[in-house]
């Protein structure tokens, strides 16, 4: 997955309930950062989210798959409240990645242990 695609999903995620919480802003920086992101694709995905783009772009690989759900449920962790339309946002995401509900409750368990 393509680091613009991996940020964009994770920016249309954090915005799913409304709000940008300080939490999700330091961790969406952090991750712009860790990519190597320029400043303009910041922008672009907020554009996107102003005007009403809230979609995910699922990778095709699986390990692709496992990473952006990973980075889904960090993010949805980062301010220690899990809004009710970030679970669901996130449930339907990993059911269109093919996980199974065994698969995606390991996966949450992996990252929430770490």
């Amino acid at each position: 997955m393509e680091p613009t695609e991996l940020f964009s999903n994770l920016v249309n995620l954090a915005a799913v309930d409304g709000k940008f919480t300080e939490e999700e802003i330091k961790f969406l920086v952090s991750r712009a950062h860790g990519l190597d992101l320029p400043d303009e694709e910041f922008e672009i995905a907020l554009v996107g989210i102003a005007e009403g783009q809230i979609e995910i772009n699922i990778p095709e690989g699986r390990d692709d798959r496992v990473h952006l759900l990973k980075e889904m449920i960090e993010l949805m962790a980062a301010d220690g409240e899990l809004a009710e339309m970030e679970k669901e946002f996130c449930a339907r995401a990993s059911a269109k990645m093919d996980f199974t509900i065994q698969e995606f409750q390991t996966i949450l368990q992996q990252v929430l242990d770490q």
